[in-house]
């Protein structure tokens, strides 16, 4: 049964990370992707909802929604091409909004 819950929440976060891309293109699609998914994750760890609902939001919806290895992708293609500022930016800039995100959603 959990495996469903966990897939519901992946067919969601999958569908926004798709719409998201079609709306902001390029890096912007996976910065905005990666911040909200860090708000979700920081709102249903300080509601302490029950599992099932972690499933369905982190593991799921999240899960689907952040995109980590598109990040990777992105800095290492920056670094590739030399533009170390731009890369390390970037990687900076996720990651601080995702914290960010996380310490703004705990405080809901």
């Amino acid at each position: 049964m959990i495996f469903i819950y966990a897939a519901l929440g992946g067919f969601v976060g999958g569908f926004l990370r798709w719409g998201l891309a079609q709306l902001f293109p390029g890096k912007r699609a996976t910065l905005a992707a990666n911040t909200l998914a860090c708000f979700v994750g920081g709102v249903v760890v300080a509601q302490n909802l029950p599992h099932l609902y972690t499933v369905l939001l982190i593991a799921g919806f999240c899960g689907a929604l952040s995109t980590w290895s598109t990040l990777a992708k992105e800095v290492g293609t920056l670094l590739k091409k030399r533009q170390w500022t731009l890369g390390m930016g970037y990687l900076a800039l996720t990651f601080g909004l995702g914290f960010l995100a996380v310490l703004l959603a705990q405080q809901l």
